[in-house]
């Protein structure tokens, strides 16, 4: 992706900004402390403009408890949930507990913000007043940090469309969206195993939301070693199956050869994991993502 959003023109003074995420038990709490430097220390913005909405979901080990009481400043706010009751409904609490703020980031505890992750964002949604919720472009990164690989997603909405009945468009650690689309009852994360970003993005989507992603290259997306391992199950690919086949016919309609898609994605569910892997570095991903900006350009 190429282009570049001039950060100088971002009005920063009096906004303030929330950010999302969850703790689990077996979370490393040592990529916690870096993905929480990197919120801290974000450039053109006060410590006091960036609020951070914590959820605990279930019981924590020791270990975390006594990380998070030495840490408990770096929080705007901790809910705590008694029962471990996924993702989905820990983010929508948190969502609920939302204050006044001027724009929602998301943020997962083991990748890492650009300095002007915050600031470029911004100023790319102060500059398009239409957009009700943005992401950006990633770098991949592993266990020690190296940087792996670059994530491009599309840019417009007309080109998010068309990849999301393929594949998910807005990597989600890198949501930054306005305070306002969050006021909407509807546009909630739903209960989908390890599907739930890409159903809340369908269900904005529905919901008449203008989606995008700025062309900067602003966070790093820590892929694990079991990140597919994780992605290989029947109940991850019904999961995706579902979704899929939902924006196929809100994108498409009923009668679309793009249903294919959403049933090659679940086959490819049940396939080894180290297929899997292959499939994904094969550049399939990036061809999908090159005709739909083709198409674009076309139109």
């Amino acid at each position: 992706m190429t282009g570049q959003t001039d950060q100088d023109t971002a009005t920063l003074e009096g906004v303030t900004v929330a950010v999302i995420t969850t703790l689990y038990k077996a979370d490393n709490l040592s990529f916690l402390d870096l993905a929480l430097a990197s919120l801290e220390t974000q450039n053109g913005l006060r410590r006091d403009q960036i609020r951070t909405y914590l959820c605990c979901d279930g019981p924590l080990p020791k270990e975390h408890e006594t990380w998070l009481s030495q840490n408990a400043w770096r929080f705007h706010l901790v809910v705590r949930n008694e029962e471990n009751i996924g993702l989905a409904k820990s983010l929508n609490r948190l969502i609920e507990r939302l204050e006044d703020e001027d724009f929602v980031f998301r943020m997962d505890g083991d990748d890492i913000c650009h300095p002007d992750r915050f600031r470029t964002q911004i100023a790319y949604m102060q500059a398009h007043a239409t957009l009700d919720l943005i992401g950006c472009q990633a770098w991949d990164i592993d266990e020690t940090g190296t940087v792996t690989g670059e994530r491009d997603f599309p840019i417009d909405q007309t080109s998010v469309e068309t990849v999301v009945v393929k594949m998910n468009p807005i990597l989600h650690p890198a949501y930054c969206m306005r305070r306002a689309m969050l006021r909407i009852p509807s546009i909630r994360y739903p209960e989908a195993y390890l599907t739930e970003d890409l159903g809340f993005l369908v269900r904005a989507l529905e919901a008449g939301m203008h989606v995008g992603n700025c062309p900067d290259r602003l966070l790093s997306w820590r892929l694990g070693p079991n990140f597919y391992a994780r992605r290989t199950s029947l109940r991850r690919g019904l999961a995706e199956l579902k979704w899929y086949s939902r924006a196929v016919r809100s994108q498409r309609g009923l009668a679309s050869p793009a249903y294919f898609y959403a049933i090659a994605r679940a086959l490819i569910r049940m396939m080894p994991s180290s297929l899997q892997a292959r499939l994904y570095g094969s550049g399939l991903r990036k061809s999908a993502l090159s005709k739909a900006a083709s198409s674009e350009t076309a139109a």
